[in-house]
């Protein structure tokens, strides 16, 4: 494969990508190669392998000669992905403890005030950023690149339903008053109480999961069990 050919391919992936993850391309969107080859003034082929990318990625779900549609948001994948997510962000704090310098404090500090602002512009996407940035700043302080790397790769669906949740100006300033309990936890040395302001922080999303139901039924996926398993089910009976 030519460089040029690679560039292209990883361009065509990253437009879509970024399209969906920021909900431009909503849950449930049909894509056609043809249309998106069109749009982005490319040939079919990388358009092509772009969606293979992000089959693999959990983001599309292609029907060979049918069609390929933007995956819908699914409850099981969203619970494992925070699972993981969870599980990487109360270690870290075990090792921020004694690593946060003044600077660093001051750093995570400036974000919580941004976040602060987003709330009042009501400008969620400012918020996610904001989010991401201060969560990927204290794996920075760590060091673990590779744990923070695992959470952006293994977040496709935890990462939408976050988006979905600050549409919300009240759930917007429920988060920045989390983040900032959290720093103060870490402030204080107090890696315990941090820990469950953290867990509690992930969790959030349980308590809002039939409103979101409700408000965006055709976001998600309405049925979680593998058909596999429903027709093992089945044949037990």
């Amino acid at each position: 494969m030519k460089k040029t050919d690679a560039s292209v391919q990883s361009a065509v992936y990253n437009a879509l990508k970024n399209n969906i993850m920021s909900l431009q391309l909503k849950p449930g969107t049909v894509m056609s190669t043809q249309e998106v080859a069109q749009k982005l003034n490319v040939s079919r082929t990388p358009v092509r392998e772009a969606f293979i990318r992000l089959q693999r990625d959990g983001l599309v779900d292609i029907f060979p000669q049918k069609e390929t549609v933007v995956s819908r948001i699914d409850f099981s994948m969203v619970e494992q992905e925070r699972f993981v997510r969870e599980s990487l962000e109360c270690a870290n704090i075990d090792l921020l403890m004694g690593k946060c310098t003044r600077k660093d404090f001051g750093e995570l500090e400036l974000n919580i005030e941004k976040q602060h602002a987003t709330v009042l512009t009501c400008d969620y996407n400012a918020l996610v950023r904001l989010d991401n940035e201060f969560h990927h700043y204290m794996f920075k302080v760590t060091g673990e690149r590779l744990a923070w790397e695992t959470i952006e790769n293994t977040s496709n669906h935890y990462a939408r339903i976050r988006l979905i949740t600050v549409w919300n100006k009240d759930i917007m300033m429920g988060t920045v008053l989390q983040h900032q309990k959290i720093l103060s936890a870490i402030q204080d040395q107090d890696a315990e109480y941090a820990k469950m302001c953290m867990k509690t922080h992930m969790h959030r999303l349980e308590n809002q999961l039939q409103q979101l139901m409700r408000d965006y039924p055709d976001y998600f996926v309405t049925e979680s069990i593998p058909a596999e398993e429903r027709f093992a089910a089945l044949l037990v009976k």
